[in-house]
């Protein structure tokens, strides 16, 4: 036999693919979101751009100043020369002492600016406010102007300083002003903004699409529970006998069950060993014995799930505590006997001899004995009762039960040579 050590789900790229596919309504919520989210934000952005006139608003106080006849320049030389005076240490400095301003030389230099037309004698220094260049700020009108008179005190200064006579005269006194500019650069067409919506929605559509598979694919990795009942049957290589949903679980769905299991009977008493995993208190076995007492077959249920009969147990009988078994019959056709594990003691009931010769007994007074276990996946008692049966059900909560879980099952089964007929998948 070729036994197979397996601890988890290798997931192949068409696996992944497959179970993607699979949730195509997730991508497709996942899309329209994104999509609305991106477009939305997209829209907003650019509808006020949407055949408009966008304007720069800007407040600022202006100056101008008259250039001299200082020297035998051209006016556009003496007027270059001013300019770059301006934005000297030395004017920088004498604005500091001047104004007591205290603020660095490159934010000094960047909190003005000063322009010649062409060739005039006119120079215009002007500065924008509210602002903030480096370390410091013009916040209103008022402040404004103190940095104003404060850059023609402090060139005035120099300029005499270092050329020796004045230079310029002021031209037109500090003055605030609003300017609008129109930018044309910022307005689109109804065109260009359905297309540009149009694009940011795709972009959207794709970027949830991805987000979805991304998630999902790594949920799949890390989610160590089988994804549907497929897995199930891939984890444990055994066919489906059903997959029981809040849909189906009622008695028609268990018949079926029951005739799967008939199938394998041949003359005599059919042992069945339901094999419970990710559930622990099951009532399959009860149900499936219910369909067999119901065609009028002579039925036993041995539950070896409900551990605390006050009755004569199967513990007390098989301990050698009584010598009497009382049997509770549930109908005409049914009965049914239960374990203690206080009675047990920690001894291993399965595992006695008694316990098989009494099974060997009830093979020739009864059509159908079914064994209910506990989780194999806790306990290994199920294992034992497996090699006293004739099939074996694995009774499977597929959203309690790990993957590795279903693997150590099929390999214990394999290593005992214990055949696995069957696994009723309950996906609840």
């Amino acid at each position: 036999m070729n036994q197979r050590y397996e601890s988890r789900k290798e997931y192949s790229l068409m696996d992944v693919l497959q179970y993607n596919l699979r949730k195509w309504w997730l991508a497709a919520v996942f899309a329209a979101v994104f999509a609305v989210i991106v477009g939305g934000y997209k829209a907003k952005t650019l509808m006020p751009y949407i055949d408009a006139e966008v304007y720069d608003d800007r407040m600022q106080v202006e100056t101008s100043v008259l250039l001299k006849d200082y020297n035998s320049g051209s006016t556009v030389e003496r007027g270059n020369d001013i300019m770059k005076i301006a934005k000297s240490s030395s004017v920088y400095d004498e604005f500091c002492k001047v104004t007591g301003i205290d603020l660095t030389k490159q934010a000094f230099t960047d909190m003005f600016e000063c322009e010649q037309t062409e060739a005039s004698d006119i120079i215009t220094f002007y500065v924008v406010y509210p602002r903030t260049s480096w370390d410091y700020t013009v916040n209103d009108e008022e402040e404004a102007y103190a940095f104003v008179n404060g850059l023609l005190q402090a060139l005035d200064t120099v300029t005499k300083k270092q050329v020796g006579t004045q230079c310029f005269t002021v031209f037109d006194e500090p003055q605030s002003q609003r300017e609008v500019t129109k930018l044309e650069t910022y307005t689109i067409s109804s065109s260009e903004f359905r297309q540009g919506v149009l694009k940011a929605v795709i972009a959207g559509i794709l970027l949830g699409i991805m987000l979805e598979v991304v998630l999902y694919t790594l949920w799949m990795m890390i989610y160590k529970k089988p994804k549907d009942a497929q897995e199930v049957q891939e984890c444990l290589e055994t066919q489906i006998v059903d997959v029981i949903t809040k849909k189906n679980e009622n008695e028609e769905t268990y018949k079926k069950a029951a005739m799967f299991l008939n199938g394998q009977k041949a003359e005599g008493c059919l042992k069945i060993n339901c094999l419970p995993v990710g559930r622990t208190a099951d009532t399959t076995a009860l149900r499936l014995a219910m369909c067999y007492a119901n065609e009028k077959k002579k039925t036993l249920l041995i539950d070896l799930n409900a551990t605390d009969s006050d009755d004569a147990s199967l513990s007390a009988y098989v301990m050698g505590n009584t010598t009497e078994l009382k049997l509770q019959q549930m109908n005409d056709y049914l009965d049914t006997v239960k374990r203690n594990l206080k009675q047990e003691q920690g001894f291993d009931l399965v595992g006695n001899e008694k316990f098989k010769e009494l099974l060997d007994r009830f093979s020739k007074q009864y059509e159908y004995i079914l064994v209910n276990g506990r989780d194999v996946s806790a306990i290994s008692e199920g294992y034992q009762t497996a090699l006293l049966c004739d099939s074996n059900l694995v009774i499977c909560g597929r959203r309690n039960v790990r993957t590795e879980e279903l693997y150590m099952l099929k390999n214990t089964a394999e290593i005992n040579h214990i055949h696995l007929d069957g696994v009723l998948v309950y996906d609840l």
